[in-house]
């Protein structure tokens, strides 16, 4: 998990994003906006209606997050993103979930 200086934490902060980009892999939904901050922030929100179980929940934010931590150095330092996880993210390993995060985000070319 990325330490709380890179994290996006406060409900006006996710409706901010939300209201930018939306793009879409298999595993997560992203939303993305470009802001005023010194490094990238990101924020992995989970639905309790889509996971209905904790376990489920904790695993899908883990897979996200870190995928997110390894891709974090590439990211552009004034980039604001909240990811969805999708409930297919439960059925693949951290691997998958890393290489489709990155081919989205090349594809949207956010990172080179």
């Amino acid at each position: 998990m990325l330490p709380k200086s890179k994290r996006l934490n406060l409900k006006k902060d996710f409706k901010w994003v939300a209201s930018g980009k939306k793009i879409e892999s298999k595993y997560a939904k992203l939303f993305i906006k470009i802001g005023d901050n010194t490094n990238p922030r990101v924020s992995i929100a989970v639905s309790s209606s889509l996971f209905k179980k904790a376990t489920e929940r904790n695993r899908a934010r883990r897979l996200v997050a870190e995928a997110f931590h390894n891709t974090y150095y590439l990211l552009p330092n004034t980039i604001n993103i909240v990811a969805l996880p999708k409930h297919k993210v439960l059925e693949v390993k951290s691997s998958d979930v890393f290489l489709d995060l990155q081919k989205l985000l090349k594809d949207e070319k956010i990172i080179g």
